[in-house]
């Protein structure tokens, strides 16, 4: 069955823009500007900065803080029925520049291939990945990501289950220039409560506005087929780490830390973390006063694709709980 794709041609005028975190308010929102569009496709081989998700809120710190005092005490801990199918919806945003490298037949060979990754990546914690359709959309400052929060509010789709992925060729953060010293592979959002109490006890829905930004950011060299590649970061693991985050999962060396007692990730098979990784290193251990060799094979560390190869059996739990605690029925 083929899938709907819509086409998408708009102006690539400056637009001021920003991040939009859920529940803030638009009227605080800073500005972007669009800065120069980068045509060296060759940048895609030099990228400098691996995730820009934000740190946790206090919220999540405490419900992972919940599920990790609950899982050590046996109890049962809330969690989505399994298997998740996640209704997932992907946009493909390109600079005027790059457009040409992306004709439909490769387009489709690319996200074929990214949602296969996820789902085979994601089959052991019970979670798939139903694709019901993709965008293809051009305009300069979407594609740097200059002005991501127009660019949501006119692509995104479902409810807060669904799963928003925006695969942008230029992906940079600020100035949006998309230098190599700027290349950005990937951020995404945590999840967050968007209920609040109302009247006689009543949960109500915050507006679709208020998380109309929930999605993942993703370089759209760093998918499978592409051509032009992140080299390092094409076999379509930057969408697996940002998903991870989508589903609540922290990276692996959370605060940057050895001191005793810091929760690092919440969780306790992944050995205490203070340094990201780089490349595929060997015996790496930041942490040498902690038991275990830090987690580099892990896909919520900064390590190169071919590295990657597992979460840890408390995350696969921990995304199903997140999921059912933040996102089922939303």
């Amino acid at each position: 069955m083929l899938l709907p794709i819509v086409f998408i041609f708009l102006s690539t005028a400056a637009i001021p823009s920003s991040a939009h975190p859920a529940g803030a308010s638009v009227d605080l929102l800073d500005k972007r500007t669009l800065g120069t569009v980068g045509r060296n496709v060759n940048l895609f081989q030099n990228v400098t900065q691996v995730c820009g998700t934000r740190g946790p809120s206090d919220e999540l710190r405490q419900a992972h803080a919940d599920f990790l005092e609950q899982s050590r005490h046996g109890n049962q801990e809330r969690q989505a029925s399994s298997p998740i199918v996640v209704q997932t919806y992907i946009h493909f945003v390109s600079t005027i520049d790059q457009m040409d490298h992306y004709p439909p037949s490769v387009r489709t060979a690319m996200v074929s291939s990214q949602v296969s990754i996820l789902t085979s990546l994601y089959r052991p914690a019970g979670i798939a990945f139903k694709l019901i359709s993709t965008t293809w959309t051009v305009n300069d400052a979407w594609a740097t990501d200059a002005s991501s929060t127009p660019m949501k509010r006119s692509l995104r789709r479902g409810s807060y289950e669904a799963l928003n992925l925006y695969f942008q060729t230029n992906l940079s953060a600020a100035p949006y220039a998309y230098t190599a010293a700027s290349t950005l592979l990937g951020y995404c959002t945590l999840p967050t409560t968007i209920t609040y109490p109302g009247p006689a006890g009543l949960a109500l829905e915050y507006p679709t506005l208020d998380y109309a930004t929930d999605g993942c950011n993703v370089l759209a060299g760093s998918m499978p087929k592409a051509p032009v590649p992140a080299f390092g970061y094409n076999l379509g693991k930057t969408a697996v780490h940002e998903v991870g985050h989508w589903f609540g999962l922290l990276h692996t060396f959370q605060d940057n830390t050895c001191a005793t007692g810091d929760p690092g990730d919440y969780c306790d098979d992944t050995p205490q973390e203070s340094q990201s990784t780089t490349g595929c290193p060997t015996g790496k251990d930041s942490c040498p006063g902690s038991p275990g060799l830090d987690p580099v094979s892990n896909y919520m560390d900064y390590s190169t694709d071919a590295c990657y190869s597992r979460f840890s059996p408390d995350q696969l739990a921990r995304m199903k709980n997140m999921f059912g605690l933040f996102r089922l029925g939303f």
